[in-house]
């Protein structure tokens, strides 16, 4: 008789554990080397992945074919398994995790439009790191499945998307960046390089940036809605962090969207999946729609006559997986019509058991099987790591007359009083964005509020909301009242959920009347300038609170959920904020110039109405058409409230450029490079790190400040002709963050990618631009603020070539 330890790991197989009180979730057939299913050619590991794929194909009947297109795959008593689950989340934690006897609870991390203010991509390695651990320990005691559909990777091009607070922000590199970093950390393990510890999928795959709009007479939803998209900005934009996801990242799993892109819904359209992702990208994972996103190709675009067509155009497309069962449902009667083929579903289900067979779910033991759920879930350092990404994200925008931080001990010696006021604090708010695409079940089931963080620090302290929520009107006049006595001020404002989530978006981007009546009260009342603190993901006009006097110093924190306590270390000056805003924010007139429905990001005219014109009767015919100021960094012409890259700190840095190009550089290698690549409106990744030392700078980061803190340096290209004829403005070409002592020097190495010396024309052909480049590093509206900015040039000679060999 096998020990009750063998018997376990048979049971439950590749997520072997203590007991649980429910069944598992996943079983591996393959462990019990006295089973008939071990000795199957698919439990053999020592065989290739596509014959034990094939010996699992041959195994299914049609009806079993067809249900497991859905993503809730159903049980093959034929092989010994489970049904499967294709759908989880992990934005910023587990989500929804079956909560067990050993899995109460799971970490709760900021989400990215925080951490991606970090610009670090050791922070973002490490928190996608995390997840998964805490994901496969949850596995381990049957309490979890493998894949989980995050990051999101869409560009926060839009500041009135509902769905910017899943986003690490504007920037394609930026975005790319992080999704290779979270991605890589999330999948890989080095004590099992053979597999992968859960498998990620980037989505929403592509120019989903819409979530539910009505606006100047027309009103649409991300699954009606058809995005026109130039593609000059699809190639050199909106598709730049899902290659980035694929080629660096090596995600396993991408996510087609509900929209339809210029004309052909994102789950049906074979040029986006097949030709582009797998075949120019190399993609080899499985592609799973958005829920009920294969439905919509026949229901909401009615782009198919027929539903059992919608079936042969997703499947041939490249979907494996159909979240919502619209495939499922009509399979067979597009089999029976002879509308597809049982090879069309054949093709699907090897990515689907390629994609399980790297998980190790058919393989033995795994050193990821000893993974305990007390090893890894809300552990001192998952909780350190989760508080750390609020503090690495937090953006100081102002800070007159160093009014931050404060200094605790001080106001504890002196029993002097704190008072905290927020409406964001609201238990509701706090518990809805904890499991927004994270777990509901926090560590210590402690839903961490703003009151919470600051009397974790000070001795003397009371809250209030002073407004019921964020939406309210009706000033709390105690509140006031508390303001006018206490020593120093915290006010908390912004956005939550009930403002723009998934499924909508933000109606403006200005603070609700009744903060900004809230402000002017608390501010107005208080015997010394307030500090404010935004939580936001919706970049909102500040201008008036920006330029208010008794407004002391104003801290940008994004959304970090229940990690907010971290916050409380740059308040009190445990740490140094080192955060950069990764949103332009508008003014507020931007709103109005616009519709969220155009989806070019360079400036021009417009073909949707002004979103300020208003009806005669209901009648929208009389609106002028909009015009485009230009979306994110890149394109934006007019004068942001808050620049792209913005951030102060406790101390002040001074940069030096020490090494630059000598002379003037060909651009030779980028003319060959171009011309050997089968497609060059998508350059790979790898052919880009061969030409990464074309040009190379070296900046000397020196802190002439009191203060040991981070850095974020930023390097920016100006391309020749910047902001004529569709050319970027500026165009982030690297980062880094760096910890410099006080009084001490450290260097950064930054380098232009080959393709930043490339430009995308508007048929989307991807050219050399030669001449005079700008560079900068930093932003200059901080260096009067005691930041760091430097500026250089250098030159390009086109130097073009013959050869051509194609690889």
């Amino acid at each position: 008789m096998a020990s009750k330890t063998l018997a376990a790991s048979l049971l439950l197989g590749s997520f072997a554990g203590a007991a649980v009180a429910n069944d598992p979730l996943m079983v591996n057939p393959c462990r019990d080397p006295s089973s008939a299913f071990a000795k199957m050619p698919f439990c053999n590991s020592a065989l290739g992945i596509d014959e034990r794929i094939e010996d699992m194909i041959k195994r299914l009947n049609v009806t079993d074919k067809i249900n497991l297109m859905n993503q809730d795959g159903p049980k093959l008593p034929q092989m010994g398994l489970n049904g499967y689950r294709w759908w989880e989340e992990a934005t910023h934690g587990i989500s929804p995790p079956r909560n067990g006897q050993k899995t109460a609870t799971e970490t709760n991390f900021p989400f990215p439009i925080t951490t991606g203010m970090s610009f670090n991509r050791t922070l973002w390695r490490k928190t996608g790191e995390h997840i998964a651990r805490e994901a496969r320990a949850f596995a381990n005691v049957g309490d979890e499945y493998s894949t989980f559909w995050t990051p999101v990777v869409n560009l926060a091009r839009e500041p009135r998307w509902g769905r910017n607070i899943e986003t690490p922000g504007e920037d394609p590199y930026l975005s790319g960046e992080y999704a290779a970093s979270f991605v890589n950390g999330f999948q890989e393990a080095p004590e099992d390089p053979g597999h992968i510890m859960a498998s990620a999928c980037c989505k929403h795959y592509v120019a989903n940036e819409m979530e539910s709009s009505d606006i100047a007479g027309f009103q649409a939803d991300r699954r009606h809605f058809d995005a026109t998209v130039p593609i000059q900005d699809l190639v050199d934009s909106y598709m730049v962090p899902f290659q980035a996801c694929v080629e660096k990242g090596r995600v396993t799993s991408l996510m087609c969207s509900y929209n339809a892109v210029n004309g052909v819904p994102s789950c049906a359209n074979d040029w986006l999946l097949t030709t582009v992702a797998r075949e120019n990208w190399g993609f080899d994972g499985a592609i799973v729609s958005d829920c009920d996103a294969d439905s919509d190709v026949f229901n909401s675009h009615h782009y198919t006559a027929t539903p059992e067509e919608a079936v042969r155009d997703v499947l041939r497309a490249g979907t494996d997986v159909d979240c919502g069962g619209f495939v499922s449902q009509y399979a067979l009667s597009a089999l029976q019509k002879g509308v597809i083929t049982e090879a069309d579903l054949d093709a699907r289900l090897r990515y689907q058991f390629r994609l399980r067979m790297r998980l190790g779910h058919f393989d033995p033991p795994s050193p990821l099987d000893g993974l305990q759920p007390e090893d890894v879930v809300c552990t001192e350092y998952a909780k350190a790591l989760s508080r750390d990404g609020a503090a690495q994200g937090a953006t100081l925008l102002k800070n007159d007359g160093g009014l931050l931080p404060l200094n605790a001990s001080a106001l504890n010696a002196a029993w002097k009083n704190v008072t905290v006021i927020s409406p964001l604090d609201n238990e509701a708010s706090r518990k809805q964005l904890a499991g927004y695409y994270g777990g509901d079940r926090p560590c210590d089931m402690t839903f961490w509020s703003l009151a919470a963080t600051v009397q974790e620090h000070v001795c003397e302290g009371n809250s209030f909301l002073g407004i019921e929520n964020a939406t309210a009107r009706g000033v709390d006049s105690k509140g006031v009242a508390a303001a006018a006595s206490a020593h120093r001020v915290i006010l908390g404002i912004g956005t939550d959920l009930t403002l723009a989530r998934e499924g909508y978006d933000s109606r403006e981007i200005t603070l609700q009347d009744g903060q900004v009546d809230l402000i002017k009260q608390i501010a107005d009342a208080a015997k010394e300038p307030i500090v404010v603190i935004i939580f936001t993901a919706v970049p909102l006009d500040i201008s008036d609170l920006l330029a208010n006097p008794k407004v002391g110093a104003v801290l940008y924190a994004g959304q970090p959920s229940v990690a907010i306590v971290g916050l409380g270390d740059i308040l009190f000056g445990k740490k140094a904020p080192a955060g950069r805003m990764i949103q332009t924010v508008y003014p507020k007139d931007y709103a109005d110039e616009i519709s969220i429905f155009d989806f070019n990001l360079r400036p021009g005219p417009s073909t949707w109405h002004r979103p300020d014109c208003k009806p005669v009767g209901k009648d929208y015919s009389h609106c002028p058409k909009g015009t485009n100021p230009g979306r994110t960094h890149r394109f934006y012409v007019g004068k942001p409230v808050v620049p792209f890259g913005f951030g102060l700190s406790y101390t002040s840095f001074k940069y030096e450029v020490v090494t630059a190009p000598a002379g003037p550089v060909s651009l030779a290698p980028v003319h060959l490079l171009l011309r050997n690549t089968a497609n060059p409106q998508f350059i790979s990744h790898a052919a880009r790190e061969g030409l990464s030392e074309l040009v190379h700078y070296a900046v000397n980061i020196t802190n002439v400040g009191k203060v040991d803190s981070d850095d974020v340096v930023l390097g920016f290209l100006k391309p020749p002709g910047a902001g004529q004829n569709g050319v970027p403005l500026q165009v982030l070409f690297g980062f880094e963050r760096v910890h410099v002592k006080a009084g001490e020097t450290v260097t950064v190495w930054l380098y232009p990618a080959a393709t930043d010396f490339t430009q995308v024309d508007r048929d989307g052909k991807r050219f050399v631009l030669s001449g005079d480049y700008g560079v900068h590093f930093g932003v200059r509206e901080t260096a009067a603020q005691g930041m760091g900015f430097v500026e250089s040039r250098f030159s390009t000679v086109d130097g073009e070539v013959d050869h051509i060999e194609f690889i």
